[in-house]
């Protein structure tokens, strides 16, 4: 009932189109482009499961990387709304789509690696602000049933936004020593899970924490990638 008032005096409105009843509309969410096939996190050539070819690999860097969508046009527009203006019910509309290419692709991963998945934690004034932490929501709804979870990374420095640093080498330089290894056991092989990868700057810098602490197989899941 409550939710019923609520819709009846607030309702949705698709951010693409303007369609009522929902914040993205099937039409909308159907016309967002994906990134297709899985592709090596260094070189972006096609490779099997997103796997980081031998040729690309580097010491305490990503072995394998899927994601979903481009980070562009409409989904940009989508996730500046969920996450800097704190509209929980926007990201969870996006995540309630069904998306069997990558869920798929991660039964695989599930298979080959067991891994245990870690999302990208946000500083705890972050935290504050926004309300909910947007890679943790992603985590729950796609990988809570499929991936053990844990707690093996905490943020200890309050980051600038990536987004407004242009250059990549500012954005490593700025983003290292954020994150602080926390777990009390360390997994073989971990999937750490973003809402999105542009530089890549946020992922790379847990990977390089986990590895020194002890994990062998880093893997990497984005909602979407720039």
């Amino acid at each position: 009932m409550k939710n019923s008032l609520l819709e009846l005096f607030f309702p949705r409105f698709c951010i693409g189109c303007g369609y009522v009843g929902a914040y993205i509309c099937p039409t909308c969410e159907a016309a967002m482009k994906r990134t297709g096939r899985p592709r090596c996190f260094y070189c972006r050539k096609p490779s099997l499961l997103g796997m980081t070819h031998p040729s690309c690999k580097h010491k305490n860097g990503i072995d394998g990387f899927l994601s979903l969508y481009r980070y562009e046009g409409l989904f940009k527009k989508i996730l500046q709304e969920s996450k800097y203006r704190g509209a929980y019910t926007v990201l969870t509309s996006l995540l309630s789509f069904p998306q069997q290419s990558i869920l798929q692709d991660t039964t695989k991963w599930r298979k080959l690696f067991n891994p245990h998945s870690v999302s990208v934690p946000l500083h705890p004034q972050r935290i504050r602000e926004r309300g909910f932490n947007q890679s943790e929501i992603i985590s729950t709804h796609y990988f809570d049933n499929m991936f053990p979870r844990e707690p093996l990374l905490t943020r200890v420095i309050n980051t600038e936004h990536l987004a407004n640093i242009g250059d990549r080498t500012k954005r490593k330089k700025h983003i290292h020593g954020a994150f602080k290894y926390v777990g009390n056991k360390t997994p073989s092989t971990v999937i750490i899970v973003d809402d999105v990868v542009t530089s890549g700057s946020t992922i790379l810098e847990c990977c390089h924490t986990l590895k020194e602490n002890g994990v062998q197989t880093v893997l990497a899941f984005s909602l979407a990638r720039g």
